[in-house]
């Protein structure tokens, strides 16, 4: 039996859940913090915190205490569930497991494969949405007992979206502080800048410490942002650029574009060349025309075009240049 609590009791276990969260951000422990703290707001049985990797379109659990099949279904399979894109795509980004309709329900594998069996009455769903409208992650709570969702419980947890989505956001995570590769070599390093439409302009730095060239107005970076702006934001790309492989995802502000760039790990296991090459195959170029760009033989690029299909595990070069179509693959210039 679910004890109903005081308005009070809720507000401030949400203020613990808040601090919680304060402090986790940047750590690589503290998730499971948050879950102990959103305990005392929802009475749960299972819980997990989410983050999404849109490179391998998968999520990454932080912390979490369901069996281990639900959750690799979370990890693996719930981007796919009707009832994940009845929240994520919603203006309600938050949805009590009873408010999702029949429909839906009967559809979706995560409600009646993976809960019904776990005796779930209900819970919650929350997409997770960074201040730039980046998808960052997922909280899921389940419990066996009926309708925890209380008004103040459900004002309260839309309210504690925006530290849960801090806390999932990997440009907030743990960062490099340079070495022997400089500012932004390892994997994670992030930063923020505006490029303004005017290509005579210089993008600004709004945070963190930014690649070279990022900053240059005449630098392929600035006009790959401008030339995918110019096509439709928010958008994300992939960018094999120097020694590095950029995720930038741009939005609109103003009269320029926010890039928040961060550096990841390249796909696949491709070499930092291969995946030059895969961005090249992206335009549909010859291999005599990547030859001359990337100043190579043709030979060459025949060469790591092979070792780029074995593996993607994919029978020609079009079904190569679709999958880094798919990642947002695009060449620096």
């Amino acid at each position: 039996m679910t004890v109903k609590q005081s308005t009070t009791d809720v507000l401030s276990a949400a203020l613990h859940v808040r601090e919680a969260a304060r402090r986790a951000v940047g750590s690589t422990d503290g998730a499971d913090t948050v879950l102990t703290a959103l305990s005392a707001v929802i009475d749960h049985d299972h819980a997990s915190l989410s983050r999404w990797d849109p490179l391998r379109r998968r999520h990454l659990t932080l912390a979490g205490s369901y069996p281990a099949g639900a959750t690799r279904y979370i990890e693996n399979r719930l981007h796919d569930d009707p009832a994940f894109s009845l929240i994520r795509y919603s203006a309600d980004t938050t949805r009590w497991w009873h408010d999702v309709p029949g429909a839906v329900r009967r559809t979706s594998t995560g409600l009646h494969a993976v809960l019904d069996p776990l005796g779930v009455e209900d819970g919650v769903a929350q997409c997770l949405f960074a201040a730039d409208g980046r998808y960052v992650g997922i909280l899921n709570v389940s419990t066996t007992r009926k309708r925890c969702d209380q008004p103040a419980v459900r004002a309260v947890m839309t309210l504690l979206g925006e530290c849960l989505a801090a806390v999932t956001d990997p440009l907030l995570g743990p960062r490099s502080s340079g070495g022997p590769g400089g500012p932004g070599d390892a994997v994670g390093s992030s930063c923020a800048v505006l490029v303004p439409q005017d290509a005579d302009a210089a993008p600004v730095v709004l945070s963190g410490e930014p690649l070279p060239g990022l900053t240059d107005a005449g630098s392929p970076l600035a006009a790959l942002v401008r030339r995918t702006a110019r096509r439709g934001v928010p958008a994300t790309v992939l960018v094999p650029y120097r020694k590095w492989t950029l995720e930038l995802h741009l939005t609109r502000q103003d009269a320029g574009t926010v890039a928040v760039c961060r550096t990841v790990a390249r796909p696949s296991a491709l070499s930092p060349r291969e995946l030059e090459v895969l961005a090249e195959l992206t335009q549909g170029r010859t291999n005599r025309e990547i030859a001359d760009r990337l100043f190579l033989s043709p030979r060459t690029v025949a060469t790591h075009i092979e070792h780029i299909l074995a593996k993607l595990d994919v029978p020609n070069r079009a079904a190569a240049a679709g999958r880094a179509v798919a990642w947002g693959l695009e060449p620096a210039s």
